[in-house]
């Protein structure tokens, strides 16, 4: 009994669509009532058992007609080489960014005065401070110091460094000079009485510094010497914000997969020293900015080529495998539609009933199963050529492209686990778990509306409130989701310890603004989302032992008693013409 378990499933995924209600269990099912047409009871027959074997699963219908599940074999051999793509790409991609995470560390380590690994964790809960400066000659002191590691670095740093070729002479045994950029106020003047006057139009200069070279062949990095040379200063009453430029070339290569080769680099480094807020607290940043180059060497391995070559050949596999199941998917939907508006359903039951079939009723020829493998066919199909144009070297390796390409093909990988479902499915015990979360989305839908209204009312007010207070909510998108790790038990005594102020009514307020929100949220709407769900659940186990209620569609479909094994499904004049003729055992 497949074939009607099938009808039954059909019957449970329609009945919210029309109203977003489950119908009342005692409604009781009108029948459909037949005018005069010129459709005989025979042609009548044949056209339900179509729309049957239609909404048949790959089981049914191989029983019914002896076609191979071409579909269901192809999804299953997409999902293996899909993951097994995914988890080549992810090693690839691990070395790649971690190269650049790490090179970004050394730089720090390098350039960075009394930099420490504290500053390398978790930015909650900070081990330490900010990494700032807060008088003129500890950041003087600081420039000096990033001055003497740049000309130092081939002899203090442990990984590959190189200076750029310098343009004034064209060689890269001297380097060149640091660019130095100053963001100033135009004018600031503050007089005796304390009043005082600020342009607040800024302007930046830009200019190289290098260390002083004496006649003795000794050098100072120095950098107010140097400025005084070149009749610069420093005002920092003016001052906002200062960037020290420094390029570098460095190599990747790794020796564990030596498929992806050498890979050369132009390190662009940013020291910034920000004074924006003009608070005594002046940070320090360093960022880098990687570009991929070409190469003047080569690795020595006959390996690398080959081991390249292949897997932009399973590359390519994958993509051919992404396209067929994309023109299957797209041939069953149109054939779908068809059945549906063009051969016999609207226009059948118009003749035969009187009426036409509800917007629901049609939407039941519209496999969104379908539409779900075809968007993962295209994330996969679009990952699978750009992952093709980093390794043939056509796109560069930077972590911006790796991010790019992990996206789609990630994305595509979670569409087409999210794809199996369909398949358990055809199964009671996991049909039912299915058809509960699709019945139950429209009023979880709602009741996710009136509660997202309570959590940006309670979001906003932590933020204006709480904000200069509390580290969580000093940003809209940091209280966003410290209230959504509240809901789900996290961390609950940091957040309500954190709070840093001598205003006792803010204090006060903290509490009670957390404690009614933990309680809102865990005890009322937690409880209310999953008793919409369960009331669902219940309602649906009650169908599935009493009867489902059906539509006039599926009510039509249901007086063919025919099982798929029956024969009478095979309309096929010549059935030795097909593949399973040419192996018996598919017969069977």
């Amino acid at each position: 009994m497949a074939n009607i378990e099938t009808v039954v499933e059909h019957s449970i995924n329609h009945i919210s669509d029309d109203n977003h209600e489950i119908p009342e269990r005692e409604k009781p099912i009108k029948p459909i009532r037949r005018q005069s047409s010129y459709y005989t009871p025979n042609l009548e027959d044949k056209f339900r058992r179509k729309l049957k074997y239609f909404f048949m699963d790959p089981c049914s219908k191989w029983k019914a007609k002896r076609r191979f599940p071409w579909k269901l074999c192809l999804q299953i051999v997409k999902i293996i080489i899909i993951t097994a793509q995914v988890v080549i790409f992810a090693g690839q991609r691990s070395g790649t960014v971690d190269y650049f995470e790490r090179n970004k560390l050394a730089l720090k380590h390098i350039f960075l005065k009394n930099w420490e690994a504290a500053y390398e964790t978790m930015p909650y809960p900070p081990a330490v401070g900010n990494y700032a400066v807060y008088t003129k000659q500890d950041l003087i002191d600081h420039i000096d110091h990033i001055m003497q590691q740049y000309y130092r670095i081939p002899q203090v740093a442990i990984g590959t460094f190189f200076w750029e070729r310098n343009d004034t002479n064209g060689t890269e045994s001297v380097p060149p000079p640091i660019q130095m950029c100053k963001t100033s106020y135009n004018e600031v003047s503050i007089f005796e009485n304390k009043s005082f006057i600020i342009d607040p139009d800024v302007h930046t200069v830009c200019f190289p510094i290098e260390p002083i070279v004496y006649k003795n062949k000794t050098v100072s990095y120095d950098i107010l010497e140097y400025l005084r040379e070149k009749n610069l200063t420093i005002l920092f009453t003016r001052l906002i914000k200062i960037e020290l430029k420094i390029a570098f070339r460095s190599y990747h290569l790794d020796l564990l997969t030596r498929h992806t080769g050498p890979a050369c680099f132009k390190t662009q480094v940013n020291v910034l020293f920000d004074n924006n807020q003009r608070n005594g607290q002046t940070l320090i940043d360093l960022n880098t900015q990687i570009f991929e180059i070409e190469c003047n060497g080569k690795i020595l391995s006959e390996d690398v080529e080959d081991i390249r070559d292949r897997l932009i050949a399973y590359d390519s596999v994958v993509m051919c495998v992404v396209i067929l199941s994309t023109f299957l998917c797209i041939r069953s939907i149109i054939r779908a539609q068809k059945l549906r508006k063009v051969y016999l359903t609207v226009i059948f039951f118009s003749n035969r009933f009187g009426k036409q079939l509800s917007l629901s009723e049609q939407l039941e020829f519209l496999n969104l199963w379908y539409v779900l493998i075809i968007i993962n066919d295209i994330l996969t199909l679009a990952g699978s050529c750009f992952k093709i144009m980093l390794e043939s070297k056509k796109f560069s390796s930077l972590s911006e492209n790796y991010d790019l390409c992990s996206i789609l093909l990630g994305s595509g990988s979670l569409l087409a686990w999210c794809g199996v479902l369909r398949y358990l499915g055809f199964f009671a015990k996991y049909n039912i778990l299915i058809v509960t979360l699709k019945t139950a989305f429209p009023n979880v839908l709602r009741f996710m509306v009136c509660a997202l209204i309570l959590y940006l009312g309670f979001m906003f007010c932590g933020w204006v409130i709480l904000g200069p207070y509390h580290i969580k909510f000093r940003h809209l998108s940091t209280t966003s989701e410290c209230l959504f790790s509240l809901v789900n038990g996290d961390d609950m005594f940091v957040t309500f310890s954190a709070t840093e102020t001598n205003n006792n009514l803010v204090w006060y307020f903290s509490r009670v603004y957390l404690y009614i929100f933990i309680s809102l949220f865990i005890y009322i709407v937690l409880s209310l989302f999953i008793a919409v769900i369960m009331d669902t659940y219940e309602t649906l186990k009650h169908y599935w032992e009493n009867g489902f209620p059906k539509s006039d569609l599926f009510t039509f479909i249901e007086e063919c008693s025919d099982l798929p094994s029956s024969g009478r499904f095979d309309d096929r004049k010549f059935k030795g013409c097909g593949l399973c003729s040419c192996f018996p055992c598919f017969e069977k």
